[in-house]
């Protein structure tokens, strides 16, 4: 299953309706929010989709706005409603919030009072709505002044629907369409998420090499061919410009026009930089998963890493990097290619020597591996890159020619501390 998300251009008439549906699923969203809590404080259990679906049916009979708006939208907001109220219902309450203590004279069928349930969306939080199946949409080509234009055709909006992304097919059998609106200040853009079912990938059989692949804040990614990619660091780029609007917002007017416009830029450069971010990804996801058959990377938390940040500059060089995003993309797109992914423990993988196996502590200031024992030098990431290959069992096979693709001790035989004992630093 894949998803395309291409901006879609509407006219002022296609853009009323689609503002219409999104609005009138809005109104449904909160009135079956409301239903399940009437359902489950008197039953104990959350209704069906089946029976929202049949709330919507009437609140779509019963109010004109409602019933203009795309009918099967409905069903697919009842399914939403669902899905937000078992996360709600079975997850950790937010903070601030006591759990109430169960004691022996509780009933455990008597349903709890104080559940959390989703939050009512009011107007301008709710931008989004889905067209379940793919008899509600279409998708277009038509040959207009030479070239073939991909258009979408959506249920209730007039007329064809121009799409900005021409390049990226879609080859499989269309399953679903979300409409998606964000607000950027002063106007709204609009965006199409197409869901789409593929054939399972075949597995690659061309003769590629393995590769393992480190992450971090200094470099986004370091190879064990010894290329890096370099974090550019770029909210370090418009950090002043950023603090000086968002300076000049602390002193306007809430609400005034001034203040919408110098919102409406701080709006801009952070989507700036987050598309400079996704970029960045997508290249170095690309790169990797297209030359290397297997992938080797450490199975680490990114959260664990943001942890151990030591000041905020560190803090913006994890939101540079995107590690957590840099991870699944290059899984997802591995996975397309039918190459293999192999995560390995990420302990010590940075500390050891990847040449006799020797503990050598290092700060994270420290980018550079210097073995007292052997006398290796090699980049840091660079050295992790070795330890992960010979934990993932490739060492052997690997296509390089680096000093320490043998470690000493595999030749002669040696533990670590009787190499370091013979050996004059």
């Amino acid at each position: 299953m894949k998803t395309i998300k291409m901006r879609i251009e509407l006219t002022s008439e296609q853009r009323k309706v689609v503002d219409h549906n999104i609005d009138a699923n809005r109104f449904v969203y909160n009135s079956m929010i409301t239903a399940c809590k009437i359902v489950y404080h008197t039953t104990g259990h959350l209704p069906t989709v089946f029976d929202l679906n049949k709330l919507g049916t009437q609140m779509r009979h019963n109010h004109g706005y409602i019933g203009s708006a795309y009918s099967t939208t409905l069903n697919a907001t009842s399914k939403r409603v669902i899905k937000a109220c078992e996360k709600t219902l079975g997850g950790k309450r937010h903070k601030g919030e006591r759990k109430a203590e169960s004691t022996a004279e509780e009933d455990p069928q008597e349903p709890n009072c104080s559940a959390h349930f989703p939050r009512y969306r009011p107007k301008g939080s709710f931008s989004s709505f889905t067209y379940p199946s793919p008899n509600d949409f279409s998708v277009v080509t038509e040959r207009r002044k030479g070239k073939k234009r991909r258009y979408l055709r959506l249920g209730k909006v007039p007329g064809l629907v121009r799409c900005y992304n021409q390049s990226t097919k879609i080859e499989g059998r269309v399953k679903t369409c979300t409409v998606k609106r964000k607000d950027m200040g002063s106007y709204h853009q609009y965006y199409a998420c197409i869901t789409y079912e593929t054939e399972p990938p075949v597995k690659d059989e061309t003769p590629l090499p393995p590769v393992a692949v480190d992450v971090g804040v200094s470099n986004i990614a370091a190879l064990s061919t010894k290329k890096t990619y370099p974090n550019d660091h770029i909210f370090r780029t418009y950090k002043k410009k950023l603090a000086k609007l968002q300076r000049q917002l602390s002193r306007a007017l809430y609400g005034s026009p001034g203040y919408r416009k110098i919102q409406n830029r701080i709006d801009h450069l952070y989507e700036k930089i987050n598309n400079h971010r996704k970029n960045n990804i997508e290249l170095i996801s690309s790169e990797i998963a297209k030359n290397f058959s297997v992938i080797v990377m450490e199975d680490l938390s990114v959260n664990s890493l943001r942890k151990i940040s030591k000041n905020r500059t560190m803090t913006n060089g994890y939101n540079d990097a995107s590690l957590g995003l840099l991870r699944k993309r290059i899984t997802d797109k591995a996975s397309s290619a039918g190459h293999d992914v192999i995560l390995v423990d990420p302990r010590d993988t940075s500390q050891l020597c990847s040449s006799c196996g020797t503990k050598v502590p290092k700060d994270l200031s420290v980018r550079t591996h210097v073995c007292p024992c052997c006398g290796y030098v090699e980049d840091r990431d660079v050295n992790s890159c070795y330890n992960m290959l010979q934990l993932a069992g490739l060492i052997g096979v690997i296509w390089l020619d680096p000093p320490a693709l043998l470690p000493h001790r595999e030749q002669n035989n040696q533990t670590p501390e009787e190499e370091c004992a013979g050996t004059t630093v």
